[in-house]
């Protein structure tokens, strides 16, 4: 019984500590006043950090981290951002990876007669 517990308690404490380096790493990000490369590496480390511990990525955070490169997405620098028929169309420039937020389900999408 003994051997449970301190399995449970290792998994518990596992995860504390990964939710503590996600606030941080997402600390880093949010700094404007970081250099990019370094603003960049916390990034790469968040989404690593939260997959090996199946945690998800903070909401704030999720809709700027590249999918396919994992880089941080800003506006003007790193991405490009249009809206097309009120869906913000967001492109990585370092991979070319698309993301696509609102509009509704894809059917919906388009012209409208």
């Amino acid at each position: 019984m003994s051997r449970r517990r301190s399995r449970s308690g290792a998994k518990k404490q596992r995860r504390e500590s990964a939710l503590e380096a996600q606030t941080h790493l997402s600390s880093i990000i949010s700094d404007v006043s970081m250099p990019m490369i370094a603003r960049t590496n916390a990034a790469k480390h968040l989404v690593r950090t939260s997959s090996r511990n199946r945690l998800p990525l903070p909401v704030s955070h999720r809709h700027w981290i590249c999918r396919g490169c994992t880089s941080l997405l800003i506006p003007g620098t790193t991405a490009k951002v249009r809206i097309r028929e009120g869906q913000r169309i967001t492109t990585c420039l370092e991979c070319g990876t698309i993301k696509r937020f609102g509009g509704g389900p894809k059917y919906n999408r388009g012209w409208k007669n």
